[in-house]
């Protein structure tokens, strides 16, 4: 009998957490086999394996293969001890402190110590890394002994520690970088400290990593091969899986009701993956506030989830879903689908005729079946939007060189709700190619980051989405649910809130 399991965001995920040495998860049967293959269909590849470097945020999805972290998240997007078994914040709130395990080293034999980290928090804190806008508080770093780093803060910092289990915190040998011919060689021969090497790399096609055998945590390595296909159309996943060609793939809305009709097992829960359309504000009608208001109220979000996704999602109001601490449950009506509204803003905008804009789409099913929908509702007040279908890595370097007038994409979940927020909407991000000063929003996000309670903190970070859907800045349409469909033999794995962290997953031994 098929089954279909779906977790809530809330407490049901911390019960589960499988508690340990900072081991994001654990295999749980004695008959699970070390040197199994597990093999695995993804939805799309890494553009880098340069963390620091690349231009691509998804592809922390895949990095966290080859490279460890500061900081590792529980399945409720909780920090948890990684490479720093410890930290704490001074009583201002200006000094974070990390304590390092002891004995740390790196794939190619380099110690992982102190001053490594503080190469390579240095590192992701210039100027063309993608991460230098997630480290703008930190001033000063230092290493008063080999187990220790020291972040002196410029000013709140809260969202630090989460910050540091995403791109930030994913630590490079240091003898792998430093020279463009060893930063060349990164993109695809990448140095790290996880779980594993990578073996071979075919880029958007295939990856093969091998268990790597000096990881600090060696109960999470539980596979000694782990194969990445990447096949992004989700009925050839699922016949994949019946004809047991993998053992486990990435479980989309589209990709459920197919799996259960073969008789798999799909774990998936409402992710923070979430489905917007971002506007260039320097291009096309964008500019005017008024023009996007109007789009926001024009689009049947529910109507997305009901048939583009299948109902396997979560209509949304703003870059959080229902139950996660920073849902702002004042603005779930903000834009209540209207069509008459939305014809009498824009033309109050002064485009009672509509206008034409180019919006860049990836070109994965679900993003395209949710474009063409609201293709339609906008085409509904007099507004064309024409579709620019882009692989997954092109979208974001296309968009952010502000080629394009918007992009209908994914959000991916980051690590903390500040971190998306600053990522999308800061005026000195890379990935916010307006590069425009949003009123209040600087101030919103500080006083958040400076509250250490995360209850507090939550309705902070709501009063910053309430600027920014308040602004318009993007229309968010859709969460996922997200997660795997497995065969039987998969142990140890179940969906994440953010970011999977893949410790402890495996097959048990073939019959």
């Amino acid at each position: 009998m098929a089954r279909r399991t779906r977790l809530a965001l809330g407490a049901a995920l911390a019960v589960a957490l499988l508690a340990g040495c900072g081991s994001a998860g654990t295999a749980t049967s004695d008959a699970v086999d070390p040197q199994a293959t597990l093999r695995y269909a993804t939805t799309y590849g890494a553009s880098s394996f340069d963390p620091h470097k690349t231009r691509v945020a998804q592809d922390n999805i895949m990095l966290t293969q080859v490279y460890d972290r500061l900081v590792h998240r529980d399945r409720d997007a909780n920090p948890i001890p990684g490479l720093a078994e410890s930290w704490e914040f001074s009583d201002d709130g200006r000094t974070l402190t990390f304590h390092l395990r002891e004995g740390l080293q790196f794939q190619d034999g380099t110690p992982l110590d102190a001053q490594a980290v503080k190469a390579n928090l240095e590192r992701a804190q210039e100027p063309d890394s993608i991460t230098t806008t997630m480290l703008a508080p930190v001033e000063a770093i230092e290493t008063p002994d080999p187990t220790t780093v020291v972040l002196r803060l410029t000013g709140p910092g809260t969202q630090l520690v989460l910050t540091l289990s995403d791109l930030p915190g994913m630590m490079v040998s240091p003898n792998a970088f430093g020279t463009p011919e060893k930063d060349a060689a990164l993109v695809l021969r990448p140095v790290g400290a996880g779980r594993y090497i990578v073996a071979d790399a075919q880029p958007g096609a295939s990856y093969d990593f091998v268990a790597w055998d000096g990881y600090w945590d060696p109960e999470s390595v539980t596979a000694g091969r782990f194969e990445w296909e990447v096949v992004t159309d989700p009925q050839t996943r699922i016949n994949a899986m019946a004809s047991g060609e993998l053992d486990i793939a990435m479980a989309t809305p589209l990709s459920i009701d197919p799996a259960a009709a073969q008789g798999l097992d799909s774990q998936v829960q409402t992710s923070l993956n979430h489905y917007v359309l971002h506007f260039n504000r320097t291009r096309s009608e964008f500019g005017n506030v008024d023009v996007r208001r109007a789009l926001s109220t024009a689009i049947d979000r529910q109507a997305l989830v009901d048939s583009a996704l299948e109902g396997h999602g979560e209509a949304a109001s703003q870059n959080f879903p229902q139950g996660y601490f920073a849902y702002n449950p004042e603005l779930a009506d903000r834009y209540a689908y209207e069509e008459r509204a939305a014809r009498e803003t824009l033309a109050a905008a002064g485009l009672p005729d509509g206008f034409t804009f180019t919006a860049g789409v990836m070109n994965l099913p679900e993003n395209e079946r949710i474009a063409q929908i609201v293709q339609q509702q906008l085409d509904a007040i007099g507004v064309t939007m024409q579709i620019r279908l882009l692989s997954p890595a092109e979208m974001s370097p296309v968009f952010n060189r502000g080629e394009l007038d918007a992009v209908l994409t994914t959000f991916s979940g980051r690590a903390d709700p500040s971190l998306l927020l600053a990522t999308y909407f800061a005026p000195d991000s890379p990935q916010n190619p307006s590069h425009d000063v949003t009123p209040g929003f600087a101030e919103a996000l500080a006083a958040a980051n400076a509250e250490p309670d995360q209850q507090t903190r939550g309705r902070l970070i709501g009063d910053v989405s309430a600027t920014v859907v308040d602004q318009a800045l993007m229309i968010p349409l859709a969460f996922a649910d997200l997660g795997a469909t497995l065969t039987d033999r998969v142990v140890g794995y179940q969906p994440y809130r953010a970011l999977d962290e893949w410790g402890g997953i495996g097959l048990t031994a073939a019959e």
